[in-house]
């Protein structure tokens, strides 16, 4: 398998290899501000209702800036708008981290967020102009494996840094502890910088065009039918995942040495299902996989809010994060494939216009149910919005699962198939 991958790797071109390494590195970084900016607010002092309002500006903001920026990543090259975009949020991000009270917090995390989605929504049309229909699943799934290994790596680093910084430097506080362990992994952000920067330009076609032309063309009843599972699956993720950190610290007691090892193992087990994901495909179809491993990952959700077993809570972790995960790719490919080759970018930024504004409401209600019933409540909901998704995905593509297997085409009905990912 990994002579596979490696053999691909050297197809790629050096704009693409360049690209997936700042992809990493940036990656890195943000995996140890994540695990450590929900402990740096609890420390501060703030409930977990506050904390659920300021950690769902991320998902705020990359939804507020989603459409805007595909819009712009049309006609600006998509390095100039990486970088930007990573230099506008580290620096957002800094006078977040600089700041203690709710508001500069909010305000300055909104700012980083909407920067971080230009970023984010470059990424689909850099490796479509990019890369070639052969190495393409593979592309991405090594995109989305080697993500995984920066944030094994990152969360690492992250569960162990504050404790580095407080060897090095006793005389400071918790909470400039953390606050210094956050601000090294910023810089690491920043430093990704110096792979983009590296990537050679590539001329864009120049069209003239209004904005909102076009808008009644688009293909709105699949569009529908592609968002609306997935925001079953935003709202359920919203309501826990983002809180996994702080209930491994508030139920079991465990310090960020132990959360960090804890989300380390996650993105091994992540990491180990993405890679399996184009054999386990090439044996069933995109929709039975997506189905299957997303169905599968329900129990495992549902038990950790059963179970007050710290072992049978980390195992259920591990699993329910990769059967979750795993079907990333796919589920990427799987909605780019659905859609014109020109609504790619539209389809891209729409669906993860209505994925973060689902997932910015329901992990404040999660802040709110854990502060108000405690974390059980949450995963209960949260499985019962996967169970959904899965209901809706079959029931709205159940037709087309027997066509749907890699690398066959799109089915003929299917005005110019292509086999794109977000």
């Amino acid at each position: 398998m990994v002579g596979v991958y490696r053999s691909h790797f050297h197809q790629f071109s050096s704009n693409v290899k360049l690209f997936l390494v700042g992809n990493a590195i940036q990656g890195m970084g943000l995996s140890i501000y994540s695990l450590l900016f929900n402990l740096y607010l609890k420390e501060l002092g703030f409930g977990e209702s506050v904390i659920g309002n300021l950690i769902s500006t991320t998902s705020l903001g990359i939804s507020l800036m989603a459409i805007p920026a595909a819009l712009i990543v049309e006609k600006f090259h998509v390095k100039h708008l990486v970088t930007t975009g990573l230099l506008c949020s580290s620096i957002f991000y800094f006078m977040q981290i600089l700041n203690t009270d709710q508001g500069s917090l909010f305000a300055f995390g909104l700012l980083a967020s909407m920067f971080q989605a230009l970023f984010n929504i470059s990424v689909s049309p850099f490796y479509l102009r990019n890369s070639t229909p052969e190495v393409r699943v593979h592309l991405f799934t090594l995109n989305s494996g080697l993500n995984m290994g920066a944030h094994l790596i990152g969360y690492l680093i992250g569960g162990f840094l504050p404790e580095l910084v407080d060897w090095i430097h006793p005389s400071l506080s918790q909470i400039e502890v953390y606050r210094t362990s956050i601000m090294i992994a910023l810089g690491i952000v920043f430093s990704s910088n110096l792979m983009f920067l590296r990537i050679q330009r590539v001329p864009i076609p120049k069209v003239k065009k209004r904005i909102f032309d076009g808008l009644r063309e688009k293909d709105w009843n699949i569009l529908a039918r592609l968002i609306i599972p997935k925001l079953c699956f935003a709202f359920g993720g919203g309501l826990i995942v983002p809180f996994m950190n702080l209930y491994l610290k508030e139920k079991f007691k465990l310090g960020p040495e132990m959360i960090g090892v804890a989300y380390a193992a996650l993105q091994f087990f992540i990491f180990t299902g993405i890679f399996m994901t184009p054999t386990i495909v090439k044996r069933t179809s995109q929709l039975r996989f997506i189905l299957v491993s997303s169905m599968l990952s329900i129990p495992f959700m549902i038990a950790m809010g059963l179970t007050g077993n710290v072992g049978i809570v980390l195992s259920c972790f591990f699993m329910r994060g990769m059967l979750m995960n795993m079907s990333s790719p796919i589920t990427s490919m799987f909605e780019m494939e659905r859609v014109r080759e020109k609504e790619c970018v539209f389809a891209s930024a729409i669906i993860l216009f209505f994925y973060h504004l689902v997932y910015t409401t329901s992990t404040r209600l999660g802040g709110y149910m854990i502060e108000a019933y405690d974390f059980g409540p949450t995963f209960y909901l949260a499985g019962g919005f996967y169970g959904l998704a899965v209901i809706l995905y079959y029931k709205f593509f159940k037709k087309e699962e027997k066509v749907l297997k890699l690398p066959a085409p799109a089915p003929a009905t299917e005005p110019e198939p292509v086999q794109k990912v977000a």
